[in-house]
């Protein structure tokens, strides 16, 4: 258990939802109201502040189409402008501040909810380290380099350790 506290709530579902999310629950293995507290915990972390700093959703088939077709040097350049300038500013408009602890929120949200690649983050003896797994191939793996090392370097003024493959990327710095 998370150690949260929780209430209960009773309200009322179209049927066509409920029979989906019952079968969804079901596939997964989790009940109904974990699959409930995953959905608005979704909507509440992330939904509302993407929908209002006006997020796209785009495909990953679409995202490694546009990447693939642009060079190097210019998907550098957006990675950088991306991590040096509109994650902090979404860092900023979700949380209010800048500090390794939001930085690490926003690589979990990033990666759990936006779809860019499974991610698994260890904050252990004054290091983070992140290993992403993505379907991005070789252009993805250097557009993630770039806009995670931007962002570490310009919100906390570290640096940090990359390694990447076509399909994943693990980096590495010191909050």
């Amino acid at each position: 258990m998370s150690g949260k506290k929780t209430s209960s709530i009773s309200f009322r579902i179209d049927e066509e939802y409920e029979k989906v999310l019952r079968s969804i629950a079901e596939k997964n293995k989790i009940s109904l109201n974990t699959l409930a507290n995953q959905i608005f915990g979704n909507y509440v972390e992330f939904e509302i502040y993407a929908k209002k700093f006006g997020t796209l959703r785009m495909s990953t088939d679409t995202f490694r189409r546009m990447i693939k077709n642009i060079d190097d040097k210019e998907l550098i350049e957006i990675a950088t402008r991306c991590g040096s300038q509109e994650i902090k500013e979404f860092i900023l408009f979700k949380w209010k501040e800048i500090d390794s602890k939001t930085v690490t929120a926003f690589i979990r949200v990033y990666f759990d909810l936006c779809g860019y690649g499974r991610c698994n983050l260890d904050e252990t003896e004054g290091k983070v380290t992140f290993s992403v797994h993505h379907d991005l191939q070789e252009k993805g793996s250097l557009f993630l380099k770039h806009l995670f090392e931007s962002l570490i370097r310009t919100t906390l003024d570290k640096d940090c350790k990359t390694t990447i493959t076509n399909d994943t990327i693990t980096v590495s710095f010191q909050p």
